[in-house]
């Protein structure tokens, strides 16, 4: 594991119109001197643990080795549920966040990785409705500083998994993963290496461009995506309401 360069990132559904986002910047950096907060988002919708791990897919990869990654999108927050840190030894990341899938589809991508659940009796008065302050970002920030991040509890097996978010090399079906602001439609898939036909639950698309500029006003393309997946756009409109498919919608490249 590389040594930690200081730099805590925040993944969560709070908002900002509250203070909580701001009362959990707070916690990480009281708990070691010197750290970065980065926010990557606070605007994953409320409780929707799997647009937290795609929002934590897209953007943690692209951090300096050594980052702590803490996600906090956590209904089951004072539950008999796991708090975690994990250890991504490939992509010399940490995660620590709760044990709910968040941490899905980075850990699809991850070779080798280390997982220990956080014991909160080392935590003293703790509210049982924001273990993101009382526990998750002191944990992070003190990683962060320096401390070794499988010391806070006994191993995990293996944490709670979402379905994976990539079908395998070569696959022809999927699923709609994401709706992205933009109303883009992520799929599952990736290219096989010329044109084809993407289907998303019947309604097929047949062009493919290599950019949105490619597209006339209100026209459907696929392209690949930045992650390396199959997206289908509309020219200066949304794919999703156009063709009104969303996620889970199945996808076929005909």
């Amino acid at each position: 594991m590389a040594a930690r360069n200081g730099i805590v990132t925040l993944t969560t559904d709070f908002g900002t119109a509250d203070g909580f986002a701001g009362a959990l910047r707070g916690a990480v950096l009281s708990a070691a001197s010197g750290v970065r907060v980065v926010d990557i988002t606070h605007e994953v919708p409320a409780r929707s643990v799997r647009e937290g791990a795609f929002a934590l897919r897209a953007a943690a990869p692209f951090f300096p080795p050594g980052t702590v990654h803490l996600g906090v999108v956590d209904p089951g927050v004072g539950s008999d549920r796991r708090l975690l840190v994990i250890v991504d030894h490939g992509m010399q990341q940490v995660y620590v966040g709760p044990d709910n899938g968040l941490f899905s589809y980075v850990l699809d991508e991850a070779r080798a990785f280390e997982t220990h659940e956080i014991d909160p009796a080392g935590f003293r008065a703790t509210s049982t409705t924001f273990h993101g302050r009382d526990i998750l970002g002191p944990v992070a920030g003190r990683i962060a500083g320096g401390a070794d991040p499988l010391s806070f509890g006994p191993p995990v097996v293996e944490p709670l998994r979402l379905p994976r978010h990539v079908e395998p090399m070569g696959a022809r079906e999927g699923r709609v993963l994401q709706v992205d602001r933009f109303g883009n439609l992520v799929t599952t898939l990736r290219p096989l290496g010329g044109d084809v036909v993407v289907d998303v639950g019947g309604a097929r698309v047949a062009r493919r461009v290599t950019c949105y500029a490619e597209l006339a006003p209100d026209e459907p393309g696929w392209y690949v995506g930045s992650l390396g997946l199959i997206e289908v756009a509309l020219g200066d409109g949304s794919a999703a309401e156009a063709i009104q498919r969303g996620v889970d919608a199945p996808v076929r490249l005909l």
